[in-house]
């Protein structure tokens, strides 16, 4: 399956069942940020159904009244897909260009860069 970039309402929903133990229900959404973001119970339905469509998350069984849903792709993955779809589009898979932007806007710590220094040594001591 080829992933699609979710919508910011989407990936929230996904957010939060991420970080949830599955199974997952409209339910359980609904406590969790539904409730907070002002939806109705129909929206968050509408939103699974959408998500199931477009292959983010599965329905299992049944668990009294409600569907129980999976993810099928995993955080992890998402990220990796949308990170290596930003560095292309915006920084023409160059990783100096991206790492420029980011020396530029002072929000990485010193230990950070020094983490981002390790891993650059890393990756040169692979070839």
């Amino acid at each position: 399956m080829k992933t699609k970039r979710l919508p910011d309402t989407e990936f929230e929903i996904m957010d939060a069942i991420w970080d949830m133990e599955p199974p997952v229900t409209t339910p359980m959404i609904m406590e969790k940020i539904g409730k907070e973001r002002g939806w109705k119970t129909q929206t968050l339905v509408s939103l699974f159904a959408r998500l199931t469509e477009r292959g983010f998350l599965r329905v299992g069984g049944q668990k009294q009244r409600y569907r129980e849903f999976y993810p099928v792709i995993s955080r992890e993955q998402y990220l990796s897909y949308e990170t290596e779809n930003f560095v292309d589009r915006y920084h023409k898979n160059n990783i100096v260009s991206l790492l420029n932007a980011l020396k530029g806007n002072d929000k990485l710590s010193e230990s950070e860069l020094e983490e981002l220094g390790d891993w650059i040594k890393k990756q040169g001591n692979r070839k």
